[in-house]
C-alpha cells in the first residue's frame, strides 16, 4: 500500500513538472521583445503550433531548442532569460537557413522557417571599399564627365584620321 502512495506520489510530481514545462507563458512574449529589444512582441506561434486557445505544448523547433537550454513554462522569466543567453552562446540556427534564431527575431523574422533577408544575413562589412568609408556608387556627375571624355577623344581621333 505504501509503495503505490509513493508511486502515485511521484507520478503527481512528474504530471505537475511536465506541465510546467509545457504550459503556455503569457509574459514571454513580452519578456523576449524586453530581453532582446524587438521590433514587436512575438506571437504565441513562435513556441506553439496550436497557438489558439487552449495552446498547446511547446513543439516549434525554436520552442524545442529553448526549453533544451532551460526554459521552463509557468512564466518563469528568469528562465526565458538564461536560455536566451544559452541560444546566442551556442549560435543556435533552428531552421537551418544560416541566420541565427536571436538575428532572425530582431528583424522580425521567425526562427521556425527559413526567411532569411534578402542578400543574406545581415552581416557587418569588415573589407573593401565599404570600410573606408568612400563611396560606393559613382555620382551621376562623374559618369556624365567619363563618357563626355570618351566622346571627346573619339572625336579626336575621327577628325585627325579624316585630315591624313
Amino acid at each position: 500500500m505504501r509503495r503505490a502512495a509513493s508511486r502515485g506520489a511521484l507520478v503527481a510530481a512528474a504530471i505537475a513538472f511536465a506541465a510546467r514545462v509545457a504550459s503556455a507563458s503569457p509574459s514571454y512574449p513580452d519578456a523576449l521583445d524586453a530581453d532582446l529589444g524587438l521590433p514587436a512582441a512575438p506571437g504565441c506561434q513562435l513556441c506553439h503550433h496550436a497557438a489558439a486557445a487552449p495552446v498547446g505544448p511547446v513543439d516549434t523547433p525554436f520552442g524545442e531548442a529553448m526549453v533544451a537550454r532551460g526554459l521552463m513554462g509557468g512564466d518563469d522569466v528568469a528562465s526565458l532569460s538564461a536560455a536566451l543567453v544559452r541560444m546566442r552562446s551556442d549560435h543556435v540556427d533552428s531552421d537551418g537557413d544560416g541566420a541565427e534564431d536571436l538575428d532572425e527575431l530582431s528583424w522580425g523574422g521567425d526562427p521556425n522557417h527559413a526567411d532569411v533577408p534578402e542578400g543574406g544575413p545581415l552581416t557587418p562589412v569588415t573589407y573593401g571599399c565599404a570600410l573606408s568609408g568612400a563611396p560606393t556608387a559613382w555620382p551621376a556627375g562623374a559618369v556624365l564627365a567619363a563618357l563626355a571624355l570618351v566622346a571627346a577623344g573619339r572625336r579626336r581621333a575621327a577628325s585627325g584620321n579624316a585630315r591624313r
